[in-house]
């Protein structure tokens, strides 16, 4: 489809909904909102992994366990509480420990990654980001005993309203372009994707 132009937006799923519901915008590739799915929207779900609380490398809390140790640095996290409050109340409660006081917003990785690295805040990347970005962005994962919550990758369109052919041809792309990777030539395109469980 030579003819098509793409529009890539980046942000969080609060921001992408109310372009979903105008249909100015086709589909958004993300996380879906915790709890049960709504009428509102169909999933397609792409994969899950796990997930790690991230820092600098040489960050004074590296070495923690617990999450009760991080509670008073700043987070900044690609969810927004006010939206998605079971996800990170589900981090957080269920293992005992209160929500840290100091939450912040980005809706970019790349803005959370400068940030992370050029301050002492952390962050909870999904674990393909882990291993594509933490040796070179000068990241680490910290080792908590507490098992995070999987992330699952869906493809979040509008229920009742049908993807145009274009849109239906990137997602077969995309589906086709993860399925590939898993015989890369490349080693980290086959770590990322080994440390993922794939649903497609």
């Amino acid at each position: 489809m030579p003819d098509v132009r793409l529009e890539f937006f980046e942000g969080l799923l609060s921001i992408a909904n109310p372009r979903l519901r105008d249909g100015s915008l086709d589909f958004f590739i993300g996380r879906p909102s915790p709890g049960a799915p709504g009428v509102e929207f169909s999933y397609r779900p792409l994969f899950s992994s796990t997930c790690a609380v991230v820092g600098r490398e040489g960050h004074a809390h590296a070495g923690c366990h617990s999450l009760a140790e991080l509670g008073e640095l700043d987070w900044v996290l690609t969810w927004d509480p006010a939206n998605d409050g079971p996800l990170v109340e589900n981090m957080f409660s269920r293992h005992g420990v209160p929500m840290p006081r100091k939450i912040h917003l980005a809706h970019s990785f790349s803005i959370a990654i400068s940030l992370l690295r050029q301050t002492d805040m952390v962050s909870v990347f999904p674990w393909p980001l882990v291993e594509l970005s933490a040796a070179r962005e000068c990241l680490c994962a910290f080792p908590l005993r507490e098992q995070l919550e999987d992330a699952m990758v869906s493809v979040i369109s509008r229920s009742g309203h049908p993807l145009s052919e274009a849109s239906e041809c990137f997602i077969d792309c995309l589906i086709g372009t993860i399925r590939d990777g898993l015989e890369s030539s490349s080693q980290q395109t086959r770590n990322v994707l080994r440390s993922v469980e794939l649903l497609i």
